[in-house]
């Protein structure tokens, strides 16, 4: 079994993650997390005996969204400090679970034709040093008509910040190839992130022996600028409303930090 170089991503994740969950608990995550959730359970597999994993899992919300749905869930992360924290959440659930160090370029250590649906939430697959092969190795773990469901950032929505940071020749090659990096001070820690546009995406996902089911921006509406507006349980519901009603429309779709992508194994 080959084990994942501890390479930029997981440095960067090893070190944040027994903080990192405190950065996505206001009122706008909460918003953010009850759209993404909704726009995941159309494909919850009918059967609880079913397999699933959770695939960059981190610190296990999406995973543990399937356990607490009655799921035997697998956990997958190449950052072994996310795997404890998951882990450790998991420790009072009766519902079995698995854990895994692995790069998703390499699922080497899972059974082929083996998982109903796949979560990838976060961004893993963007984050990986070769997205497609990634995408293949996760078509290989999903059985017959097993759906992936995937974020991936948005470079359209990236434009306006590479516009004002570089210069003429390295905006021109982010738009070309989509390539960017994560922010962060330790330049060991700043991995490579490949971003999309809905176009691009769409042309990924089926070169590599997927099915769209369905894509949509997230958020369309730039409500982290505006946290304010989501102070109650009312005022996220109506503006849950608006967002459902531009997160499919392809133009709209430009304004949204994410792309979710839902697909099924051809």
């Amino acid at each position: 079994m080959s084990r994942p170089r501890r390479t930029a991503v997981q440095k960067y994740h090893d070190r944040v993650a027994p903080r990192y969950d405190a950065s996505y608990q206001d009122d706008y995550w909460q918003w953010h997390d009850a759209l993404t959730w909704r726009y995941v359970k159309p494909f919850l597999p009918k059967d609880c005996a079913a397999k699933v994993i959770d695939l960059g899992c981190g610190t296990g919300k999406w995973g543990g969204k399937l356990v607490k749905s009655g799921f035997a869930t697998t956990f997958v992360d190449i950052s072994n400090r996310m795997l404890e924290v998951a882990r450790k959440a998991m420790d009072d659930r009766t519902t079995p679970t698995s854990f895994v160090h692995a790069d998703l370029c390499d699922l080497s250590m899972l059974p082929a034709d083996h998982f109903t649906l796949a979560l990838a939430m976060g961004d893993p697959i963007g984050c990986t040093h070769a997205p497609a092969k990634a995408l293949k190795e996760i078509r290989r773990v999903l059985g017959p008509g097993g759906v992936l469901v995937a974020t991936f950032d948005n470079r359209l929505a990236a434009i306006d910040y590479h516009l004002s940071k570089t210069d003429i020749d390295q905006f021109a090659r982010f738009l070309r190839d989509g390539r960017t990096h994560w922010f962060t001070k330790d330049e060991s820690e700043q991995f490579e992130i490949f971003t999309y546009t809905p176009h691009d995406l769409r042309k990924l996902v089926s070169s590599t022996g997927f099915d769209i089911l369905d894509l949509v921006g997230k958020t369309v509406l730039p409500m982290r600028h505006y946290r304010h507006l989501l102070e109650t349980s009312q005022s996220q519901r109506m503006w849950g409303q608006i967002e459902n009603s531009l997160c499919r429309d392809e133009a709209a779709m430009g304004r949204a930090s994410h792309l979710q992508v839902a697909c099924r194994k051809a």
